[in-house]
């Protein structure tokens, strides 16, 4: 029956490759069964703008079971073997029964159907094709990410090259970004870009569509024409190497605001573009340019959380004599949002420091205006007795800080003193994790401090506890983001922290402050931020 049958049938596996291909499928399609076994159904069959549909509806449905094609009839265009498209009539079901499972396809080519029925297969090959540019447009806020995606999106369903030129404040046309099948020619086509950049008033197609704001369909480009637009010889020369035949350009234009221009290129051995294509590119771009705006604001607005983290951050930590100082700080997932976590170390008078860390709840504007008190309120009410420090703190923030309902601040405060060789450190905390001492022997010792959180109760009371580095120790102080970078999957505890710095003997500071954010991440963004800082009191040999 397989082989008797008038329809094509193709047996297709879990990984998208054909099993079995009946002999009217080698009749349809123009391909041999011998050389069609073990090879994608999409790119034998399926034209390029759907192939991404086809193999994300496949690995849908083989990781929730939902599909929306099994077992009902589709009217939509194949690929044969020369190239050509043509309309069909696909009707796909699961063989029951088997695991992994294998799926028929029935198609039956409709050469008899009219006009309208041609240009509704068309019209549904585009909506799917920029259906499903869309979702991977939107899949990521990376600006460049997003810029490379969309020269990929149409390289080469759509297009032989694929060229994003952007629109600067400045109105200097620059950040070219090329797509094209082979690798190094989008390097080149960049390259040539950023030596000889378009210019706004010239007479390239990008610079007229940026003017005017309008697409711009080039159906043929002739050596003279070429010749004409070429920012530089060198442009010239690539172009004709390339053999550019047909262009689209169309204007990248989100919240009424033109980013840039969208090129699209056919070389000579295609047909040119047409009308139908334009309108088609102008679609994409419409898409495109609202994910690029996207990611430009989600860039601007993470650069400016960055900065404002800095600003919370000492741009310089005070030189000791004899002890080694060492912060870091590393933001949350995307960092999108300036953090509350901060630590500071500044000079009380002479021969004594204050250290301070501590973690603020939440993200944003309100936690930043609470770190930003907390940092500044440290410094104006150090004393060397740490514990009396965070109750005045405490009392401060109930009165005077900009809390807001649930924002809560962990605070550690540290006096340390110059004793000899020795650095003397007085410790308080206030619900924010103990610091953790490495002998220079290796191993690790925790400070039994603790205490109520800031802005809790008024009244808080607290103790601080006296402890003495030796040349060759290690002081870390850290927040609670170190230990819940990866929660809730995992959360370390106060044993697996001990064990992880017990492993760090030899370490120096940055070093040691490398060796736990790589640890804890394992190569992912953390949950939290996370802020460290580690005091190490130099060997005598280390010493300036």
């Amino acid at each position: 029956m397989f082989r008797a049958a008038l329809d094509a049938v193709i047996v297709m596996d879990a990984d998208g490759c054909v099993r079995d291909w009946n002999p009217a499928a080698e009749a349809v399609f123009g391909r041999r069964r011998a050389d069609v076994i073990g090879k994608e159904v999409a790119e034998l069959v399926i034209p390029g703008p759907l192939r991404d549909a086809h193999r994300n509806a496949l690995r849908r449905y083989l990781e929730t079971g939902e599909s929306s094609i099994l077992d009902r009839r589709l009217e939509l265009s194949a690929l044969r073997g020369d190239g050509a498209e043509f309309p069909v009539e696909l009707t796909v079901t699961q063989v029951p029964g088997l695991e992994p499972p294998l799926f028929v396809g029935f198609i039956r080519e409709l050469a008899g159907r009219g006009l309208a029925g041609r240009e509704n297969a068309r019209l549904q090959q585009r909506m799917t094709f920029l259906a499903q540019a869309g979702l991977a447009l939107d899949s990521s806020l990376e600006f460049e990410d997003t810029l490379r995606r969309l020269v990929e999106l149409v390289v080469p369903e759509l297009a032989d090259i694929a060229i994003v030129d952007l629109l600067h404040e400045s109105g200097v046309i620059g950040t070219a970004v090329a797509g094209a099948g082979d690798p190094e020619t989008a390097r080149a086509l960049e390259a040539i870009r950023r030596e000889h950049p378009l210019t706004i008033d010239g007479p390239h197609p990008v610079a007229q569509v940026l003017r005017s704001g309008r697409p711009s369909l080039l159906s043929a480009m002739s050596p003279s024409f070429q010749r004409t637009i070429a920012s530089a010889p060198e442009h010239f020369d690539l172009m004709r190497r390339l053999r550019y035949k047909s262009a689209i350009v169309v204007p990248l234009v989100a919240r009424q605001h033109v980013l840039g221009t969208l090129s699209l290129l056919r070389t000579e051995d295609e047909e040119p573009y047409v009308e139908d294509d334009m309108a088609l590119a102008a679609d994409l771009a419409r898409r495109a340019a609202l994910a690029i705006d996207n990611a430009r604001m989600f860039e601007a607005t993470r650069e400016l959380a960055q900065t404002l983290q800095q600003s919370l951050l000492p741009s310089k930590l005070p030189e000791i004599p004899g002890v080694r100082i060492t912060g870091g700080y590393r933001a949350a997932a995307q960092g999108q949002e300036v953090g509350g976590d901060f630590y500071d170390v500044f000079t009380i008078a002479a021969g004594q420091w204050g250290i301070a860390i501590g973690d603020v709840c939440g993200k944003g504007p309100d936690a930043a205006a609470l770190t930003a008190f907390a940092r500044y309120t440290l410094r104006a009410l150090a004393v060397p007795e740490p514990a009396t420090v965070l109750e005045q703190l405490n009392e401060s923030a109930l009165r005077h800080a900009p809390l807001v309902p649930e924002q809560l601040l962990t605070a550690l405060f540290a006096v340390a003193s110059a004793e000899d060789q020795a650095l003397a450190i007085e410790v308080a905390t206030a619900g924010h994790p103990p610091p953790l001492v490495r002998r220079v022997a290796g191993h690790v010792e925790r400070l039994g401090v603790g205490g109520p959180l800031i802005g809790l109760t008024e009244g808080s009371r607290y103790r601080s506890e006296r402890v003495i580095l030796a040349p060759g120790d290690t002081l870390l102080l850290y927040t609670d983001g170190l230990t819940d970078a990866r929660a809730p999957a995992a959360i370390l505890d106060e044993r697996d922290l001990v064990e992880l710095v017990e492993r760090s003997a030899g370490l120096s500071g940055d070093e040691l402050i490398e060796f736990l954010e790589g640890s804890v991440t394992r190569g992912e963004d953390p949950r939290d931020d996370i802020a460290l800082l580690v005091v190490e009191v130099l060997p005598a040999a280390g010493r300036g």
